[in-house]
Parts: C-alpha cells; structure tokens; sequence
C-alpha cells in the first residue's frame, strides 16, 4: 500500500511539472550549460530545454539528441532544477561552474549574475 501511494504521488507530481527536453549529454552525465524556458505548444511539456556544455550547433540540430524526461527524472540529474522550475516563460541561463559544481546562474537576457530569487521574480 506504501508503494502504491509513493508511486500515485510521484505520478502527480510528474504531470504537474510535465516533460523536460533534455540532451542525451545531460542525460549521460555531462553537465548542464544552458536551460531555457519557451510556450510550450503540446500541454504535456513545460517549456524547459535544457543542453549540455558539450552541446554545439550541430549537435543540436539533431533532434535525436534529445529526450523528453520527466519531473523525477530531472530532480536526479539536477535537484535544483526544481527550485527554478516555476520561472517565466522567456528564462534563459547558464549555468555556473566551479571546480565542477554548479555555483550559480547567470542570465543571458539581463546580461547579469542572477541568482533563484532572481530568477523566479522576473
């Protein structure tokens, strides 16, 4: 019955934030370099796109390259991804990096540092 439950809450939660289109790097461990937030046309996607730091145009205009993923999938790849999941729609960042950990944002529209508060209160 435990089970059941945890999985009945977790699919839930995977239709309200809807599907992530990821790139297989991320997917296979690269790190994220960039992730933007567009209108999705298909209601079951959330406008997250978000690419690798291996990710050039060419791979990129492959769409084979990419899947869609859901909310838990995301939350392993990348717990924080939750945090800004609620950012408008036009949201366009790189992702920060030091010694390999991820140490912030910075916003490619406003052309600046920005950090999750930031980010959500545009």
């Amino acid at each position: 019955m435990i089970f059941y439950l945890i999985k009945f809450k977790m699919k839930n939660k995977n239709e309200y934030y809807g599907g992530f289109i990821v790139s297989q790097n991320v997917i296979n461990g690269v790190q994220i370099r960039y992730s933007y937030r567009e209108k999705s046309s298909i209601p079951q996607l959330n406008g997250w796109n978000i690419l690798s730091k291996i990710d050039d145009e060419e791979y990129i205009s492959e769409p084979g390259n990419f899947s869609i993923i859901s909310a838990e999938a995301m939350l392993k790849l990348a717990p924080v991804f939750l945090e800004i999941f609620d950012a408008p729609y036009g949201t366009d960042l790189f992702w920060k990096y030091e010694e390999d950990v991820h140490i912030g944002f910075y916003d490619l529209i406003g052309d600046c540092e920005t950090n999750i508060e930031r980010i959500l209160n545009k």
